[in-house]
């Protein structure tokens, strides 16, 4: 392991100047405010004895913007966020708020009863039940020798 001298950057009179005028006029004033991006919701992922849950956060869309596949093992969820009506006199400053399309995809494991999959959709926030299969119990029988 090498060690190296850490040398602090000396502070002057200007470097509080300089941070109020980054804070001001950084590059996130200068992005487009009518750019469409992609986004993923945030997703918890919770298992129970019988089942696992996602919990996807999707505020601002209603039911039927958002859809949900399930095919050879893997679970989809998509959707699209779509743009807020502007008129010329708006005039934005700064947008965080992210629209577009989004996109997520899961691996589901092979003890889920992909048949039984339900899901809802309430003040935001999507709820997958994702019920696992009966465990099979294997069979066992005596055989006899001759």
């Amino acid at each position: 392991m090498t060690l190296v001298k850490w040398k602090p950057r000396s502070m002057t009179m200007f470097d509080g100047m300089d941070n109020m005028i980054n804070a001001v006029f950084n590059n996130d004033w200068n992005r487009s405010t009518n750019e469409r991006s992609s986004w993923s919701p945030a997703v918890d992922i919770k298992e129970t004895e019988e089942s696992y849950c996602i919990t996807a956060d999707i505020p601002g869309l209603v039911k039927k913007d958002i859809h949900l596949d399930v095919s050879d093992g893997i679970l989809s969820i998509s959707g699209d966020r779509a743009q807020e009506k502007e008129t010329k006199s708006d005039l934005y400053h700064y947008r965080e708020r992210t629209r577009g399309t989004f996109a997520r995809s899961f691996h589901l494991p092979d003890s889920v009863n992909e048949k039984k999959i339900a899901a809802a959709f309430k003040d935001g926030i999507l709820t997958i039940d994702l019920p696992k299969t009966e465990p099979v119990e294997p069979r066992s029988r005596k055989i006899k020798i001759s």
